[in-house]
């Protein structure tokens, strides 16, 4: 019994292993913000944007790499997607063999059996012809009432009689349903994406921030301006000097610890969307597999969420861009 049970544990831990994704695995190699905003050498500056850097290649190579699988999936399955979107078809639209031979070859049809398929197609779906359906346009809104209102209990008697007609039906909702979803998903993705431009918005536009740079570069220019004519003006230099050193404390002072704490709720923001990044590549995955009859490889659905921590990765190389004054510099 215990060997059994000692099994059982096994087998539960490598599932719990093999169910690691790519995404749980960058989220854990994120480095963290170093405890310092200005207070920090040279070096560990540049050794932390390295850091930061290696894994952000690391993960565009592997978002590249799913992105290039999940083409050449498509690509090989391209056949069989092109029949399954012709059966569905089909189905929907009542559609004979011969009038899928005829779409196939579409530049081949005259006008009037190009209109004729398409009255066909609007029957099967609204019970009237392409012309009709124009006519419907000029009604009057009570007309338009009553016609949705007959339409809605003939295709009620008509699902209770054709099963092949609810089933179809029942599919198309299906698919509709679907892309809400996706839209859905999307509309709250976006939503995230502004959130997260707005942590930042306030830093780069802040009018202050020009000024400083500004003083700075008038500064350093008149300094350049001096350099290698002696008039006395090396107390002058010196003091230029001072006060640009002092101005780039001051920036790094004023804005570094703002993006700090923007890269903060980046970051919370990255932690708790998690989930909705990955539902919008599960529903990409199966709007594919519905509209295609192909199923996507697990990791493509994943695609959304690593796109996100690349997002976050590069602000996080940023995190010592207000840095501009280093001690050893001087040396």
């Amino acid at each position: 019994m215990q060997k059994i049970i000692c099994s059982l544990i096994a087998i539960s831990f490598a599932v719990l292993v093999s169910a690691q994704t790519k995404t749980a695995d960058y989220m854990k190699k994120i480095p963290a913000l170093p405890r310092d905003s200005c207070n920090v050498t040279k070096s560990g500056a540049e050794s932390f944007v390295i850091q930061v850097s290696n894994l952000k290649k690391q993960l565009t190579s592997e978002i590249d790499l799913l992105n290039e699988t999940v083409d050449q999936h498509m690509e090989s399955n391209a056949g069989s997607a092109k029949e399954t979107a012709m059966k569905q078809m089909s189905q929907q639209y009542g559609l004979s063999q011969a009038d899928i031979e005829k779409m196939k070859n579409s530049k081949n049809m005259t006008a009037a059996e190009k209109q004729a398929l398409a009255n066909k197609m609007m029957s099967q779906q609204t019970n009237m012809t392409v012309d009709e359906a124009k006519n419907l346009g000029e009604m009057s809104e009570a007309g338009k009432k009553a016609y949705a209102e007959a339409y809605a209990m003939e295709a009620m008697a008509t699902n209770q009689t054709d099963p092949n007609q609810k089933a179809n039906n029942d599919a198309a909702k299906s698919q509709y349903n679907l892309v809400t979803s996706q839209q859905a998903i999307h509309s709250k993705l976006s939503d995230i994406g502004q959130k997260i431009a707005a942590l930042y918005a306030p830093i780069e536009s802040d009018p202050e921030r020009q000024k400083m740079l500004d003083r700075m570069d008038a500064w350093q220019n008149k300094v350049m301006s001096m350099t290698g004519v002696d008039y006395g003006q090396g107390k002058q230099m010196d003091s230029l000097a001072l006060l640009i050193r002092n101005e780039k404390i001051a920036y790094c002072n004023k804005y570094t610890p703002k993006y700090r704490a923007a890269l903060r709720k980046h970051l919370a923001i990255l932690k708790t969307s998690l989930p909705d990044y990955q539902s919008s590549g599960n529903i990409m995955a199966e709007v594919t597999k519905a509209q295609t009859g192909i199923v996507m490889p697990a990791e493509g659905a994943e695609i959304p969420a690593l796109q996100a921590i690349d997002q976050y990765l590069k602000a996080l190389q940023g995190a010592y861009k207000y840095k501009l004054y280093f001690p050893e510099d001087d040396n």
